[in-house]
């Protein structure tokens, strides 16, 4: 790619249009798509449409071809605030200011630097090199370059401008945010976690005695000690009671097809037996009291365990080897197997868990939760002890579904060793890496790979548009599907970095793969060397490196051209048409549905985003952007598209489609980085428009214009650092913790009179502990109230039997019945009632019951309090690892059509194992469906 010169620009030139045609053309394949099967799939193109609780659920876009665009253009972005959190907000916030910042670039660039570059010029061999930097070679003609230079400092102002206005934006946002009753009144606002705390404050006493300090005084204090031995028979009793619903469906599968073999093979016989009507005996019918077959007999027999044996012999039942590998060792029944294990697993659980009460060895991670959200903040930023590397570590805003349990037991200097083993991994993978795409690189120009190597003739030599599409479509594609692999081991290399969150492990991954994507997606692919090469050279002779940077930056200009068209357009689309989830989901119901557990992550679970690498392949084609605005101006105008369609595509998903997990939201902390990652681009435009000056110093026509504009391109680097620095350290505080100012105000309005109020009285401690107590024990009796009488009106228990949706706020809602119901029937029936009569019963009583139902919602709602799992008052085991208190999962049996899942259950049941069939139905081909969350 950088070997492209204006002697290969024809062929380049080629490359891009072959690129713009390709990706135009995928992009009307995908929008066909989306537009064919949006209103006939909502489950893909709109679940939260019908998904998520009432509150959460979005409207549905106006039926036709086109009309759900300007419907999505013109909707609130604000609203995924409320159902997908301050995260996708700023995201597609983030898109917004690339899009006016491309739309600035373009309008400035097409009116200044095309007439520039183009008008008199001749040094350019195609169209479109000449609106470029390369049209521009006459030494006499170096005065034209001061339109650049101006350009320049404008749109650097202009971005700089954005910047701030956008991060005061953000930080007020935040601040709403935080403060807002419905985020500041969950005890994820209010929890503190700490590492690295010494053996002196292990007690619960001496850490309440060192936070006494803190306004509003703590609630809770959690200690996380060894749990070691008890983690590895819990996960080892997980996995059997997987491995269980495994065999157990299978075994049913079997039966029921087994059943329905049989039942062919009867009705055929039946068929054979029955005489031929002849043409004067038409009336002719087989006799009533015919004894009945063994099949019909089997038919009429209870469901039981004698008949599942004669179905599925066990000798035809899964069956593995308890060996190393499930190669070696004895082989076994896995139903029966599993089932003693699970057995004795409890046993040894339960008798773990009374152990660890006593003798569970601090590891030095707590959980201090505040009663006050400003009191949490305070702790957060303190300088909490007196001996190097105890209690630096400290994390605001921690949920118990957030925690990575396995990463709390490091002290201080163990996790820093693992921060630089990382790094240095990361650093080394890095090096490798070069090559591959070194090799892509290449790919690009291979009709200049061919002049060197002669056996590579024969792609040169192909009949168009095969070296076209090998130079300008094969390239992105390899690079992009090159880029998909390393996520998951940076994630890795994350992880073992000792973070103790996911959502921080995101954040981690955010910084090693833009850093990744920065050099191998951009600078190694320009200079078209490996890194190890380039490393080389900036050690031997930096100048010179930086001069072949930037030599080679305008010419590889034609690559990045076709790569932010297949981002912009393929990439946008494919988020659009959803093809990935589209399959997954119907394949997904074949290989990942075999259990009624898969069928309902298939079924009822939305996608979310993974704003760890979505966020950095969008910063680099930023970073692209922004580096080529003034050496190739048509890039400005395919970057606004590129985002524009990323823009549309991503509001749409937010608003119809995903569902971001409450538990890892950190408020919006990736817009801060993602922001700060422009000035990357600026500083390579600048510095390369700085080296490309000072070049020309030696030729005598242009020798002191053109050092008088690489000084001023030298001063303007300066000046965006001192800005980019100044930026970062302003805001930098705002981004993370609230602010004292807002938070006593807000105090004062909500809790004092006429702002006289004391966050340390004794007093103010107690009534802000009972008010909470008060609000949330009248949510609580009014919505259980609600749900009695809605529950009794149909008869059915609480829990799995009946249909439920979940959503964001964990809330459950009874899900529409069959609407073909007769009203008429809608009294309760008797608990010997058939199942169909009280399903029919049950859709009925929703739709009687459905305000009662939204009003129980909006009491969920009320005043800021949600449920006691997120809200308010933690359970006492909510930051204690799972292990020390999560019951044996519930064997979820699929209910057959022989209702022999009884049998099993009540077989489990007898034997110690929790089972349950409620909420799941195996058809007679053997397909399992779900109706409620697992039970």
């Amino acid at each position: 790619m950088s070997q492209i010169t204006p002697g290969s620009v024809t062929t380049s030139a080629q490359s891009f249009v072959t690129a713009v045609v390709a990706n135009s053309a995928l992009l009307l394949v995908e929008l066909g798509l989306f537009t064919g099967l949006k209103q006939r799939l909502e489950r893909i193109y709109s679940p939260r449409t019908y998904l998520p609780p009432p509150e959460k659920r979005s409207p549905k876009l106006p039926l036709g071809v086109w009309k759900w665009l300007p419907a999505v253009v013109n909707s609130r972005a604000e609203d995924i605030i409320e159902k997908n959190g301050l995260d996708a907000y700023m995201f597609l916030r983030f898109l917004k200011i690339l899009v006016w910042i491309f739309l600035v670039f373009t309008v400035v660039t097409f009116a200044v630097i095309v007439p520039v570059n183009a008008i008199g010029q001749d040094g350019a061999k195609s169209s479109l090199e000449k609106i470029s930097w390369i049209n521009v070679v006459d030494a006499k003609e170096q005065k034209r370059f001061t339109a650049h230079i101006l350009v320049v400092y404008i749109l650097t102002i202009f971005v700089i401008y954005m910047v701030r206005r956008e991060m005061a934006y953000f930080v007020l946002l935040r601040q709403q945010f935080l403060l807002s009753p419905t985020h500041s009144q969950l005890a994820q606002a209010r929890t503190v976690l700490i590492t690295s705390v010494p053996d002196t404050l292990s007690t619960e006493a001496s850490l309440r005695e060192f936070a006494s300090f803190v306004l509003g005084g703590v609630e809770r204090v959690w200690l996380y000690r060894d749990t070691k031995e008890l983690n590895k028979l819990f996960n080892e009793r997980q996995k059997r009671c997987t491995t269980l619903e495994k065999a157990v469906s299978e075994v049913l599968r079997n039966a029921t097809k087994a059943w329905k073999k049989r039942e062919a093979r009867r009705k055929k016989k039946k068929s054979k037996a029955l005489p031929k009507p002849r043409g004067d005996d038409v009336e002719a019918r087989p006799s009533n009291d015919e004894p009945l077959s063994d099949d019909e007999e089997l038919l009429e027999r209870e469901p039981s365990l004698k008949l599942l044996d004669e179905l599925v012999p066990l000798k035809k039942r899964h069956q593995h080897r308890t060996g190393a590998f499930g190669v070696f060792g004895e082989k076994m029944d896995t139903i029966e197997w599993c089932k003693d294990e699970i057995v004795r697993l409890n046993s040894m659980i339960s008798s773990a868990r009374s152990q660890q009460e006593q003798d569970g060895k601090f590891l030095g991670s707590v959980f201090i939760l505040c009663n006050l959200q400003i009191g949490a903040h305070i702790l957060a930023q303190c300088v909490s002890y007196h001996q190097v590397l105890q209690m630096n570590d400290k994390f605001i805003e921690t949920h118990p579904d957030d925690i990575v349990w396995h990463n709390l037991d490091d002290d201080a200097l163990k996790t820093r060793t693992k921060v630089s083993l990382s790094w240095l991994a990361t650093i080394g993978l890095i090096l490798v890496w070069s090559f591959p795409v070194a090799v892509i690189g290449g790919l690009s120009n291979i009709s200049a790979v061919c002049k060197k190597a002669a056996w590579l003739n024969w792609v040169c030599q192909a009949p168009a548009p095969i070296p076209s599409i090998i130079q300008g479509l094969l390239p992105p594609a390899l690079l992009a599907a090159l880029f998909a692999i390393m996520p998951v081991i940076l994630r890795g290399l994350a992880w073992y970095e000792g973070v103790p969150r996911h959502s921080l492990i995101s954040v981690s991954l955010y910084r090693r793969y833009f850093l990744f994507l920065l050099i191998h997606g951009f600078l190694i692919v320009t200079l078209s060397s490996g890194l190890t090469k380039a490393l080389e050279e900036i050690i031997d002779n930096p100048t010179h490196t930086v001069q072949s940077l930037a030599t080679q930056l305008p010419g590889a200009s034609v690559f990045f051209l076709s790569y932010m068209v297949t981002q912009g357009l393929a990439g946008a689309g494919s988020a659009l048409a959803q093809i990935a989830p589209l399959l997954g989901y119907y394949f997904g119901k074949w290989f990942l549905g075999r259990t009624p557990r898969q069928a309902f992550n298939v079924t009822f679970l939305m996608p979310s985003a993974d704003f760890g690498t979505l966020l950095p392949r969008l910063s680099l084609l930023a970073t692209i952007g922004l580096a080529y605005s003034v050496l190739n101006p048509l890039i400005n105008l395919l970057a606004f598209i590129c985002y524009g369609c990323y823009y549309i595509a991503w509001k749409f998903l937010f608003l119809q489609v995903f569902d971001q997990p409450a538990a890892r939201e950190s408020g919006g902390g990736y817009f801060p980085m993602a922001v700060s990652n422009l000035f990357v681009g600026l500083y390579i435009e600048q510095i390369c428009l700085a080296c490309l000056f000072f070049m020309k110093v030696s030729v005598a026509d242009s020798r002191y214009v053109a050092l008088a504009q690489g000084i001023l391109m030298v001063l303007l680097v300066v000046l965006t650092i001192w800005a980019h620095v100044l930026l970062n350290r302003s805001f930098a505080p705002l981004t993370q913790y609230l602010p004292m100012s807002l938070a006593t105000k807000d105090l004062a309005e909500r809790f004092g009179q006429n702002g006289d109020v004391d966050l340390f009285s004794k007093d103010f401690v107690k009534t802000l502990h009972n008010r909470m107590m008060t609000k949330l024990s009248d949510r609580n009796k009014k919505i259980d109230t609600l749900a009695t009488k809605i529950l009794d009106s149909v008869m059915l228990p609480i829990g799995p039997e009946r249909d439920l949706e979940t959503g964001r706020s964990g809330v459950a809602v009874v899900a529409s019945g069959d609407n073909s119901t007769d009203p008429a029937r809608s009294s309760a029936p008797t608990s010997a009632a058939p199942e169909a009569q009280r399903q029919q019963s049950s859709g009925d009583a929703e739709r009687e019951n459905s305000a009662e139902i939204e009003a129980a919602q909006e009491a969920q709602g009320d005043d800021g309090l949600q449920s006691t799992s997120s809200q308010g008052l933690l359970d006492e085991h909510a930051f204690d690892h799972p292990s020390t208190y999560v019951p044996q999962p519930c064997i979820w049996i699929p209910r057959d059509p022989l209702r022999l899942s009884t049998a099993l259950v009540e077989y489990l049941e007898e034997a110690g194992v929790r089972a349950s069939d409620e909420g799941a139905v195996m058809d007679a081909d053997g397909s399992v469906e779900v109706k409620s969350p697992p039970p």
